[in-house]
């Protein structure tokens, strides 16, 4: 069984092409972070048993409360949810936060799975530890393989 990856890459060309392309462009956007095309998605494991599929998001700092999983059309949709963080940030002076550097920042992002018919969509854990998101979708019991040994007469 596969669980296809829906997010897919843009340019279908190689990146030193994807960079020409982009300076050479005279009409509309030519700024691949404007138009939406280099936006962070988390690295990702893909774990299977005879059982279940694990996915494990790579997603550092980030608490659940920041992040979104839900299920539309067979499609598993795991996003950040930064707005709700950002409303609950200190708005007093004694307590804003000044960095003197920043060399990373949680940012957006969007990550889509499209599901098997053979998974279980009711029967769906996730958590976050350590700043990994594990998400544990089991499989349909008539899509477990049934394992016996036979005799040989």
């Amino acid at each position: 069984m596969k669980l296809v990856n829906v997010n897919r890459p843009v340019y279908g060309i190689n990146p030193v092409d994807a960079l020409l392309n982009d300076f050479f462009n005279t009409n509309g956007a030519s700024d691949r972070l404007e138009k939406k095309e280099l936006t962070y998605s988390p690295s990702t494991n893909v774990l299977e048993s005879d059982s279940k599929i694990v996915l494990e998001l790579l997603v550092p700092g980030y608490s659940k409360n920041e992040i979104k999983i839900a299920i539309e059309n067979n499609v598993l949709l795991v996003k950040s949810n930064l707005e709700e963080a950002k409303a609950k940030e200190p708005t007093d002076e004694k307590d804003a936060i000044s960095y003197s550097r920043v060399e990373f920042r949680k940012r957006e992002f969007e990550k889509k799975f499209k599901l098997s018919d053979k998974l279980n969509q009711d029967k769906i854990h996730a958590e976050v530890a350590n700043g990994i998101l594990t998400i544990s979708l089991e499989k349909k019991q008539e899509a477990i393989p049934v394992k016996r040994e036979i005799e040989i007469a």
